[in-house]
């Protein structure tokens, strides 16, 4: 049996149906401003519920990273990386890194979308050097 990878509730359906669509989508405050990571149910920095989508650009930076040695799910094949992502709108989000395990705390990635047979849409992260294109190690 394959174990899901991805939790999908309520609070984060949109975000999915974004990654369906190849698209990145945040959740932003309708009374201050404020961009928030897909789950958010209400705003970190006024307390408010009032929360609308948004389209983000896709892109950030590498915040945080580490190599994982062990698969900690049959969906994995170690070694992998994983990233504390900051994106471009403020948020920070955990995710893959494609692309080989040589990511960098500051470099510059852009959202990567695919389709897992056992998981279907995904989203990750790719490397991209100054001048823009993706590295391949």
């Amino acid at each position: 049996m394959t174990e899901e990878r991805f939790f999908r509730d309520e609070q984060n359906i949109a975000f999915w149906e974004g990654v369906a669509r190849n698209e990145l989508r945040l959740k932003k405050c309708s009374v201050c401003g404020v961009v928030l990571a897909p789950g958010a149910t209400f705003c970190s920095e006024c307390w408010s519920s009032e929360l609308t989508e948004m389209k983000a650009s896709g892109y950030g930076k590498v915040h945080s990273f580490v190599v994982y040695h062990r698969a900690f799910s049959e969906n994995e094949t170690p070694p992998y990386g994983v990233a504390l992502i900051a994106l471009e709108e403020g948020p920070r989000i955990v995710s893959a890194v494609t692309g080989g395990v040589t990511a960098h705390v500051g470099d510059d990635v852009e959202a990567v979308w695919s389709v897992a047979p056992t998981e279907g849409p995904t989203l990750s992260f790719s490397v991209v050097n100054e001048a823009g294109w993706k590295r391949e190690d």
